[in-house]
């Protein structure tokens, strides 16, 4: 599937069957976690296959709306110091296993746990587990009831997200076509994030794209979406040939963080 399709449907399930994921199919998870984990050291994933200890630990304490989402599997997310440049890798790597995940025809849902406390998550992931703050659950989502309502979140517009040469100066729809670049920025506003705040905005600068952060309260959990978001620009610009990657250089600017640029 197209990245582009897949991000516009992309969905989180919140209600799994107790339904356990095929072992040949966790097999294959398992190996997409190890392919990350070699490349990659300052973040590392472990899976828990007994998903009920995982839930019943945190029933209560991590979820929505205080309610622990139960799957019968979940991968954790360890991220070395919890630095900046560490918190987009956690996004960026957690974002791109999920998306193979999917791939699989298996159902996730992204969790936080950054909020339960330490002597919690030892005692649940083990030695080392009080560093994890981030879970993906899996396994398949039960059908909806007829009548059940779609969960929507309003997304900001193109204009809203991506600039001409500085935050607040409009672009116009004819100019991002003609660097082929609309359908891109379009679709990358389905983007999951934190509260759904969306804090990304991108500049135009020639044929240079740079990504901004807006500062907030939580700006760890929004360094994490901005890593979510850039997997997602730059996986999509594969679709029109260009296979460059972020140029990562996070820096304080106003009211926003610079985060890096992309060449088109």
């Amino acid at each position: 599937m197209l990245m582009t399709n897949f991000l516009q449907k992309r969905k989180s399930v919140r209600n799994f069957t107790e339904n356990v994921v095929p072992k040949d199919i966790l097999e294959n998870i398992k190996l997409l976690m190890a392919e990350i984990d070699e490349s990659e050291s300052d973040v590392k994933f472990t899976f828990y296959e007994n998903g009920k200890i995982i839930s019943d630990g945190l029933d209560g304490k991590a979820g929505y709306d205080g309610v622990m989402i139960k799957s019968p599997h979940y991968i954790a997310l360890e991220i070395k110091d919890n630095n900046a440049i560490n918190l987009l890798k956690g996004g960026f790597y957690l974002e791109k296993l999920n998306t193979k995940i999917v791939d699989l025809h298996v159902d996730t849902c992204w969790i936080t746990v950054d909020q339960v406390d330490a002597d919690t998550k030892k005692t649940i992931f083990g030695q080392g587990g009080e560093g994890i703050d981030f879970l993906i659950g899996l396994g398949y989502g039960a059908k909806k009831k007829l009548f059940d309502p779609e969960v929507t979140s309003p997304r900001l517009k193109v204009e809203d997200i991506i600039f001409k040469d500085n935050i607040g100066i409009p672009i116009s729809i004819e100019e991002l076509e003609n660097y082929g670049i609309f359908d891109v920025f379009s679709s990358v506003r389905y983007a999951p994030s934190h509260k759904n705040l969306q804090p990304w905005r991108f500049v135009l600068e020639g044929h240079t794209v740079k990504a901004f952060m807006v500062k907030t309260v939580e700006d760890s959990r929004s360094f994490v979406d901005m890593g979510v978001v850039l997997f997602y620009v730059q996986e999509m610009m594969k679709s029109i040939n260009i296979n460059n990657k972020w140029e990562v250089e996070i820096k304080e600017d106003g009211d926003y963080y610079y985060i890096g640029s992309f060449n088109i």
